[in-house]
């Protein structure tokens, strides 16, 4: 009998992880499985990194408290496939494995499941490569146009460049990096007005 963590969460206060509780807690009953504690973080941003009860499922995960984390949906879990595969690696290292309720051939106590986090984790890196060289070409563009780009007190230019390629608000690079908003906005304000202003294409 493997001993469980299950995980759940939902992004706003007026939503309920009860339904993926109920779900998750008869597949583990089907399978034989012991849960050991539940860990819950509702009202939480998946973008959010320090999520208490997430953190708490990695520390006992690391203390060999549980074997196996079961989540109802990968979405649940992180908040981006760098995130993804970085945890459950991690999860690896101390010998614990990872299922997906939802997306069923993400397990990796199983040989196809160990097929897809390769494949995820191939997929992470091509997108980590491709951020990378999108905000090459964006500074070497504006450099060459000669504007020169400040380093905000607690992060790099790359770094501001590269979150918002992902996708995310000012306020949450502004989380993500340790920079005020406003800060962050005059940056990317300026980035925009050097493109808009030039006929290079494909930044």
């Amino acid at each position: 009998m493997k001993n469980i963590g299950i995980y759940a969460r939902v992004s706003t206060e007026d939503q309920t992880s009860t339904q993926q509780l109920v779900v998750l807690r008869e597949y583990c009953s089907k399978a034989g499985y012991k849960i050991i504690d539940e860990y819950v973080d509702d009202g939480e941003s998946a973008m959010k990194q320090n999520r208490p009860e997430y953190m708490r499922l990695l520390e006992d995960a690391r203390r060999r408290k549980i074997e196996l984390v079961l989540v109802y949906k990968l979405d649940r879990f992180s908040r981006s496939l760098k995130e993804l595969v970085n945890t459950i690696a991690n999860l690896k290292e101390y010998g614990v494995n990872f299922v997906s309720y939802a997306e069923k051939d993400f397990d990796t106590t199983t040989a196809t499941g160990q097929l897809m986090f390769h494949i995820v984790s191939a997929f992470a890196q091509f997108e980590r490569d491709m951020i990378s060289e999108r905000t090459k070409l964006k500074l070497n563009h504006l450099r060459s146009k000669g504007i020169k780009l400040g380093r905000p007190q607690k992060t790099s230019v790359e770094s501001i460049f590269g979150l918002r390629d992902k996708g995310l608000s000012l306020s949450e690079i502004g989380k993500e990096v340790g920079c005020d908003r406003s800060t962050i906005s005059k940056l990317l304000k300026k980035a925009n007005y050097a493109q808009s202003n030039s006929s290079f294409k494909g930044v």
